[in-house]
C-alpha cells in the first residue's frame, strides 16, 4: 500500500509540473471558454469510494475563481461491450480560459483531495474542448432533468471525415420526434509535457434528445440509415456514450 501511494504521490507531482509548464506557455494565448471532459470507471470495488471523493473534489474546484460551470452525467449505453456503465461518470466543467484551467490544475493536483479521488479511478478518456463554431456553448442545456445526452469523440479516417458526409447526418436528425440539437467541438489532449495539443483531424460531439424514450425510438431507425452509414464509415469512434444528466 505504502509503494502505491508513493507512485500515485509521484504520478500527482509529474502532473503538477507538467500543467505549471502548460500555464506558463498559455499566457499569450487567447481563447473563448473551453470545456473540460473526464469519462471515468472507478475500480473496482471502489464505487462508492469514487462517488465520495469526487463530490469532495467538484467542491474544491468550484471556489476556483476561473470554473464558470460543473455537471455530471451518468452513461446508460455505450457500444464497448467491455465497459461497466454503472460504473461510469462524465463530468464536464467550463472554464473561463485556457490559462485559468492551467493554473487552477497546477494549485489543485497535489492537494489530498485531488489525489484522493484520483486513486479512485481509471481514465476512459479526457480532453479540452472548444466549439468548432467559435459561438458560445451553454452548458445548462445539457443538465436539465430528462433529457438524454450522447457524447462521442470521434477520429476521422480521411481528411474529409467531417465534411459533406457529417453534415448530411446531423441533418437528418432533423426528422426525428425528440432530437433537440447537437453541437460539434474541436478536441485538444494534452502532451507528455502538459501542453494543449490539438488532436488531429479529431472532433467531439454532443447531441440532446427531449428523453429516453424518444431517444430509444429514433436510435434504431438511424442506425439502419444510409446518412449514419456513411458518415460512420469515415470515423473511428475513441468513446461513446448515452447517458442522463447526474444532480
Amino acid at each position: 500500500m505504502r509503494k502505491i501511494l508513493i507512485l500515485m504521490s509521484l504520478l500527482v507531482m509529474a502532473n503538477f509540473i507538467s500543467i505549471q509548464l502548460f500555464s506558463q506557455t498559455s499566457k499569450n494565448q487567447k481563447m473563448n471558454s473551453i470545456f473540460e471532459i473526464a469519462i471515468n470507471q472507478s475500480k473496482p470495488e471502489q464505487h462508492e469510494k469514487f462517488l465520495m471523493t469526487r463530490e469532495k473534489f467538484v467542491d474544491v474546484l468550484g471556489h476556483e475563481k476561473a470554473t464558470l460551470n460543473e455537471g455530471k452525467w451518468s452513461p446508460f449505453f455505450t457500444v464497448a461491450p467491455d465497459l461497466e456503465v454503472g460504473r461510469i461518470l462524465i463530468g464536464m466543467t467550463e472554464w473561463a480560459s485556457l490559462e485559468g484551467f492551467g493554473e487552477a490544475a497546477g494549485r489543485l493536483m497535489p492537494q489530498e483531495v485531488a489525489i484522493n479521488y484520483f486513486s479512485s479511478f481509471d481514465p476512459l478518456a479526457y480532453a479540452l474542448l472548444e466549439t468548432v463554431d467559435g459561438e458560445p456553448f451553454d452548458m445548462e442545456s445539457i443538465k436539465k432533468e430528462g433529457l438524454v445526452v450522447e457524447f462521442a469523440i470521434r477520429k476521422g479516417k480521411s481528411a474529409d471525415a467531417f465534411g459533406k458526409s457529417r453534415e448530411q447526418f446531423f441533418q437528418s436528425l432533423n426528422q426525428y420526434e425528440g432530437y433537440k440539437f447537437a453541437r460539434e467541438f474541436k478536441v485538444l489532449k494534452l502532451s507528455p509535457e502538459g501542453m494543449p495539443t490539438l488532436a488531429e483531424n479529431t472532433q467531439a460531439v454532443i447531441i440532446v434528445w427531449e428523453n429516453g424514450e424518444l431517444f430509444n425510438a429514433a436510435a434504431p431507425k438511424i442506425f439502419g440509415t444510409t446518412a449514419y452509414q456513411e458518415f460512420a464509415s469515415k470515423i473511428d469512434v475513441d468513446a461513446y456514450f448515452a447517458t442522463i444528466p447526474g444532480k
